[in-house]
């Protein structure tokens, strides 16, 4: 698990939400406080699509970030920044491991905390420090400035 504190906000957040860079992501939940405060979950409503869709979409248990970001900007978008934001985004990993990267805003700082899970117990901790060199990689391919904590 590694704490990142992002150091140019508006550049992330232009990323995040209007850029692909992470699209390949899987939205796990969301809690956005603005004028109220919202609370979102990812998981896909399997009783909204019909059979076909289901089968069409090859459909995960959440949705991809690239189905919903819209829909969260426009919770967000305004003269004001938002109170606080945590969003949850998932990447399927290989084997039993799934990559996370908790996405926090509150005072004015925005962290990015990274993290892993497994589908068995493991003491294995390389999976880990795989996906936290990983996300500093992706953070400096795609310019996002950035502090290790």
């Amino acid at each position: 698990m590694k704490a990142i504190k992002v150091t140019n906000i508006k550049s992330f957040m232009g990323i995040l939400f209007s850029d692909t860079a992470f699209d390949s992501f899987l939205f796990v939940e969301g809690d956005i406080s603005v004028a109220m405060d919202y609370h979102l979950s990812g998981r896909v409503n399997m009783n909204f699509f019909s059979e076909d869709e289901l089968e069409q979409l090859r459909m995960e248990e959440f949705m991809r970030w690239q189905d919903v970001k819209e829909n969260i900007r426009q919770i967000i978008k305004g003269r004001r920044l938002p109170v606080s934001m945590k969003l949850v985004l998932k990447k399927p990993g290989s084997g039993d491991i799934t990559y996370i990267v908790n996405i926090r805003f509150d005072n004015n700082n925005l962290m990015l905390v990274t993290g892993v899970s497994h589908t068995v117990f493991t003491t294995d901790k390389s999976g880990e420090f795989e996906w936290d060199r990983n996300m500093c990689g992706f953070l400096d391919n795609h310019g996002i400035e950035y502090e290790e904590m």
